[in-house]
């Protein structure tokens, strides 16, 4: 960012206590990644200097971009439950697929929460993840001003699993139950990459028919919870943003 500043860049602007502050600096001969809204605006703002400076002899031509407005956050995989940041994922549907944070692999929201709610009808799931950047240190808590991950195999928390934050090598989680929710939570101070992890549902040993029976009605009662959603939600249009050509800038050298 700071490269940027006595350079001819674009200007990423949010709102900011009713006033813009730039959140983020562009330029270069590069292709930035995908840029989104915390909530329904999102300004940007080209700023050259004059006269324009020869790198090379080679002056840039700006940029071209693609914008969308979207409801899911950037997540296409799972069924979005309403506008909220919650999306399901069931073995009847689909066994394997990928998930992923809010813009990945772009920088995720300020203020989120995303659940990931996974139904196994005779299968437990298990989530590998290729890639995890969530920014946050120690144990991952709101006394370390933590963003991070967290597992259950209930609404609740389960002491089971330990909160994910940090940038972590891959690694595996798998469920106990059938019913598995898998919640992302950010604040408002900082923000990375996010993560992706591929889930795949995996049968188990068929237990005695009492037992099963009483996993998949938990597993029916939990989904016609999430399902149900809250009422009155509150619309709100993500707007992404995919630049497509190389930003003026005259230090791609430096």
């Amino acid at each position: 960012m700071l490269r940027c500043v006595e350079e001819d860049a674009l200007h990423v602007l949010e709102e900011v206590r009713g006033k813009y502050d730039t959140q983020e600096l562009l330029c270069g001969a590069f292709l930035p990644k995908p840029l989104m809204s915390s909530d329904q605006r999102l300004q940007l703002q080209f700023v050259g200097k004059y006269p324009p400076k020869m790198t090379n002899k080679v002056q840039y031509y700006g940029f071209r971009a693609e914008y969308k407005f979207l409801k899911n956050f950037g997540i296409t995989s799972g069924v979005q439950q309403g506008d909220e940041c919650s999306f399901i994922y069931n073995s009847s549907e689909r066994i394997s697929g990928l998930f992923h944070s809010p813009n990945f692999p772009g920088y995720y929201l300020e203020n989120v929460v995303c659940n990931y709610y996974f139904y196994g009808y005779d299968e437990r799931v298990v989530l590998r993840f290729t890639y995890f950047d969530v920014e946050g240190i120690g144990t991952c808590d709101h006394q370390t001003a933590s963003d991070y991950v967290e597992f259950s195999n209930f609404m609740t928390t389960d002491r089971k699993y330990s909160r994910r934050c940090g940038k972590l090598p891959d690694f595996e989680v798998r469920s106990d139950k059938l019913f598995f929710p898998v919640t992302f939570y950010s604040n408002d101070r900082f923000v990375a990459n996010g993560f992706r992890a591929l889930y795949t549902f995996e049968s188990t040993i068929s237990e005695s028919s009492g037992a099963n029976m009483d996993l998949k009605d938990d597993n029916v009662s939990m989904q016609s919870y999430v399902g149900n959603g809250s009422p009155n939600l509150i619309i709100h249009y993500i707007i992404l943003v995919t630049v497509t050509v190389a930003l003026l800038c005259n230090n791609i050298n430096k």
